[in-house]
């Protein structure tokens, strides 16, 4: 896996992608009581569109495929795009010409998961079915488990499984340092060593602490910039009426963004400016427009 490819993953997907975290959070929420190594894992890799993936997927045996989706936004999409993820598992499992036979053919039992941590109220547990987008009565159903993962000590899945907890805790305690005041930097930072020291997350954070750095840093960048694009659109919109006010200004947006980004890595892990841009998988379009400015 190259280091474009780790930046790029999520904290939820790299963390949970380990088979010691997976299994515990699959037991805690399908009541199974799998082990590590009946795992096997099937992750969906941007097969069906570019921009869409699942984010962790195992086969647990032969007898059941699960779903992990992390979302900070809630999606009330999310039985159609477990749909597609099966169907394409269901593909690449069984052979074409299998379906043209008499004999049933045994399946893997599918169970889907989204677990949200955004800021948007949401149940401790709820559930999202398919059948609910149907403009009438249909004959197929397809139910998403939803687990709020925010920090409440309370929540059963964060009070009986470990691994859902510290990440959790981790979450939340860069949260908590953005709302006193740290840049993103420093409160990332300072949740990483606060996790170390208080056995949260610790064997994972010591050994990956640069990755993990810029994997948080990356996604916290992109949910400030498309929440920053958004309210600048709406702005220019009732200031000028134009689209093309719109268009300079996310544009602007997403420079000084990047820009923030490539500083804050070369400060703080003393990379050179291309390879700051390269570690966030910076176009190489991007990176001659920003070089002048860094």
């Amino acid at each position: 896996m190259t280091s474009k490819k780790i930046y790029r993953d999520s904290l939820f997907r790299d963390y949970f992608r380990d088979k010691e975290n997976f299994v515990q959070l699959c037991n805690a929420v399908t009541g199974l009581n799998l082990k590590p190594e009946q795992l096997s894992e099937n992750t969906v890799e941007e097969i069906l569109f570019s921009s869409l993936r699942n984010d962790v997927s195992f086969n647990a045996g032969d007898n059941c495929f699960v779903f992990f989706e992390h979302q900070s936004t809630r999606n009330f999409n999310m039985p159609l795009r477990m749909l597609f993820y099966l169907s394409l598992l269901y593909r690449e499992t069984i052979k074409p010409d299998l379906i043209y036979r008499t004999k049933i053919i045994k399946l893997p039992a599918p169970k889907f998961f989204v677990f949200y941590n955004g800021k948007e109220p949401c149940p401790e547990e709820s559930t999202l079915k398919i059948s609910d987008a149907f403009t009438m009565a249909g004959d197929i159903e397809l139910t998403v488990k939803v687990y709020n993962i925010n920090y409440n000590k309370n929540f059963r899945l964060i009070r009986d499984c470990l691994p859902a907890h510290d990440y959790s805790c981790f979450v939340n305690r860069v949260e908590m340092n953005r709302a006193r005041g740290m840049s993103r930097d420093e409160a990332i930072i300072e949740a990483m060593n606060w996790c170390i020291a208080n056995g949260i997350m610790r064997d994972y954070l010591k050994v990956r602490m640069k990755e993990i750095f810029m994997m948080v840093n990356l996604i916290w960048n992109e949910e400030d910039a498309r929440k920053s694009y958004i309210e600048q659109g709406r702005e220019e919109g009732r200031e000028e009426g134009r689209q093309e006010g719109r268009q300079e200004g996310r544009q602007e947006g997403k420079v000084e963004n990047a820009l923030e980004n490539v500083r804050n890595l070369m400060k703080n892990f003393k990379l050179t400016a291309r390879a700051a841009m390269n570690a966030l998988g910076i176009s190489p379009e991007m990176q001659r427009e920003l070089e002048p400015l860094i």
